[in-house]
């Protein structure tokens, strides 16, 4: 995925690809939630290139946008933010309706869609488990875009529909604290 210099190291995003699909040998680690501890440490861009390296493996892999407050993984993958987990939520939608291709083989995506004021709710319902548990099904990954967690307490939520997290530290910017 071209655009942020980070993006161009293909190699350590090669080297992350391989942790993942060593540490999912047995196949029941699918669903991965990638956190950082602030934004702009660069989360959703580890993530896309993430999902771009495990989709060049003939992996199934399935994007989600968790990041209710700022979405960005749309603008990577630079497509509509339109039409996503909210209409979902809000029975609007099926799953089927709101998983958008990207360019990228085997790499789709599900954007946020409406904005949505209480993440929470949509976090702890049944609707959402049943939602994580469909795509669970039908992709061999499934990745998880989270807000950072010193912003908002939605990864505690999250976790317990995911099986592992990647956690995103940006190098000689987050202060360790």
């Amino acid at each position: 995925i071209g655009g942020h210099n980070e993006m161009r190291n293909i190699e350590g995003y090669d080297r992350l690809k391989d942790n993942v699909l060593y540490l999912n040998a047995d196949g029941n680690k699918k669903v991965i939630q990638i956190e950082s501890s602030i934004a702009s440490e660069g989360k959703t861009t580890v993530l896309c290139n993430l999902a771009v390296c495990l989709g060049a493996t003939n992996k199934k892999v399935v994007v989600v946008d968790l990041d209710f407050r700022r979405p960005k993984t749309h603008r990577v993958f630079k497509l509509s933010k339109d039409i996503g987990i909210a209409e979902y939520m809000l029975d609007e939608k099926s799953v089927a309706d709101i998983i958008k291709k990207t360019e990228y083989e085997n790499v789709d995506i599900i954007t946020r869609g409406a904005e949505i004021a209480n993440s929470s709710l949509v976090l702890v319902s049944e609707k959402f488990k049943s939602f994580i548990a469909e795509l669970r099904e039908k992709y061999d990954y499934v990745l998880l875009d989270c807000a950072p967690v010193l912003q908002v307490s939605d990864y505690i939520h999250i976790s317990k529909v995911s099986d592992g997290v990647i956690f995103v530290v940006a190098h000689a910017r987050t202060n360790k604290a």
